[in-house]
């Protein structure tokens, strides 16, 4: 099927050639990586080029993805020898869409999110290599009010070779100064057994949107049921998330609300409600039994901004607890700009073990962070310091007593921009206690950004990062743990 719809679109590129007024851009990225770990398989390559062609209402678009072999971010999923599934190449993406005034219909690789995401996305997230995307069809109007349908399918987990099926309608709304909306979603999913189960999926969303006040309410009812495999239970659960904000002056206000029970499944994108995303509890998965409140203040008096936002989370008989709080103060003052700020991070609760006893678990992350940026000699210059702190109480090998484990991450960076390139430097280290700071190992980091062209910039980086959110040069994203070389390039055209 998918080689008959690449000759199809391939047809369709032929046509759109031989066409004026034709639009063409794309997108080439290579990525060469070495990783320093001893289980890795060493050298990874990767190079995806895209393109897509527009004419007049219609619009065309395909990828090539060579991977050899497959990255995994994952740490657990190190490659230890070369395996014919690691390798691949092939078309990875591709749609064809017709597009004018309110209308939209796609067929391919779709993009789409109904409401907050609670009940339906299709997504993919780069940085934490996530494919969650699906390809089918997918239509939109969006004028007097805004309708989306979506039927389509992508790889199982079970397995590779087989497709789990999602079809969905979303409606929205405007009346006066509200937004209404309805959904159905249905999700037919591999399971061990080779059959399929069915999920059924009903939402509704109310938004207001006054002149100082804003407030959205999402619920919605999930329904799983196993046709073919009577010995499985079948599953009924739910959702609620509630967010609102109110401005005057220079305040604003803001709380959200969420109540989750048994809502977890693929195809979705959770709202966690709170600043840091963390989940209620890392061997749990989201909205599967989750209850919290998040609230929010801002306030900017004249040079000076202060952030504060805290939120609670727990399961339904409160053996699972969290806590996520963060504060902020910003200052300007000519060229010069400074922040301080305080994360806090706490979970803890208790577990069942393989031998279906009770284990305890208490862990807290608390990051004083200072960064400043000022011009320098006519050059941008950045710096940021933080000082993580972290504590986990676990059993010990042994299992018979309760062990307190605790080390500091103190990190140090210097960010520098030279025109259209910038150079990143980083240090860190891991430190039992104080004792330790001259005895402990030390990691360095460079990342180095060149525009080779208007078109063209490579990026290089060798070292070591933990993980997590890494800014540089005003940039912020998410990254796996990482150790070695990368060199990556991209061009546009």
């Amino acid at each position: 099927m998918k080689r008959y719809l690449l000759l199809f679109l391939l047809l369709l590129a032929g046509l759109l050639f031989a066409q004026q007024n034709l639009t063409i851009n794309g997108l080439n990225e290579a990525q060469l990586i070495y990783r320093d770990a001893k289980d890795s398989l060493g050298f990874y390559f990767k190079d995806s080029f895209s393109f897509q062609m527009g004419y007049r209402n219609f619009a065309f678009g395909m990828k090539f993805v060579a991977e050899l072999p497959k990255y995994q971010n994952d740490q657990s999923q190190l490659v230890h020898h070369l395996h014919a599934q690691n390798l691949g190449v092939g078309w990875k993406e591709l749609f064809v869409a017709y597009e004018k005034d309110a209308w939209m219909l796609r067929g391919g690789t779709m993009y789409e999110t109904f409401g907050s995401g609670l009940v339906f996305r299709s997504y993919e997230d780069l940085e934490f290599d996530h494919d969650h995307r699906l390809d089918g069809f997918h239509f939109k109007y969006d004028d007097a009010f805004r309708l989306k349908a979506i039927y389509g399918a992508n790889a199982s987990p079970q397995n590779g070779n087989a497709l789990d099926l999602a079809y969905g309608l979303d409606f929205e709304y405007p009346l006066w100064f509200m937004k209404l909306g309805i959904a159905g979603v249905g999700y037919r999913n591999l399971t061990p057994l080779n059959d399929y189960s069915r999920t059924d999926i009903y939402s509704g969303r109310l938004g207001i949107n006054l002149a100082n006040l804003n407030i959205n309410t999402e619920y919605a009812t999930r329904d799983l049921d196993y046709p073919a495999s009577p010995t499985f239970e079948s599953v009924s659960g739910s959702a609620l998330y509630v967010t609102a904000d109110y401005s005057i002056g220079p305040l604003m206000l803001g709380t959200a609300i969420k109540d989750y029970d048994q809502f977890h499944f693929r195809q979705q994108d959770v709202p966690l409600a709170n600043y840091h995303g963390e989940t209620l509890s890392d061997t749990q998965a989201s909205a599967l039994d989750e209850r919290g409140w998040q609230g929010w203040a801002n306030v900017g008096l004249g040079n000076t901004s202060f952030d504060l936002n805290y939120a609670e989370a727990w399961n339904k008989d409160k053996s699972k607890r969290m806590n996520d709080a963060y504060a902020a103060v910003q200052y300007t003052i000519g060229d010069l700009n400074g922040e301080a700020s305080w994360s806090h991070v706490e979970k803890k609760g208790s577990d069942l073990d393989h031998l279906n006893q009770e284990i305890h678990y208490w862990q807290r992350e608390i990051t004083p962070a200072l960064s400043f940026d000022f011009p320098a000699f006519g050059t941008p210059l950045g710096v940021i310091a933080q000082y993580k702190l972290v504590d986990k109480e676990n059993l010990n090998a042994e299992g018979s007593a309760y062990e307190l484990k605790s080390h500091y991450e103190p990190r140090l960076q210097l960010d520098l921009a030279l025109g259209g390139h910038s150079i990143s430097l980083a240090a860190e280290s891991k430190w039992t206690d104080f004792d330790s700071i001259l005895t402990s190992r030390y990691w360095a980091g460079a990342e180095l950004r060149l525009a080779l062209s208007n078109e063209s910039d490579i990026l290089i980086f060798g070292g070591r990062e933990a993980g997590g959110k890494v800014c540089r040069n005003g940039m912020c994203r998410y990254v796996a743990p990482f150790s070695g070389l990368r060199i990556e390039l991209a061009t546009r055209f």
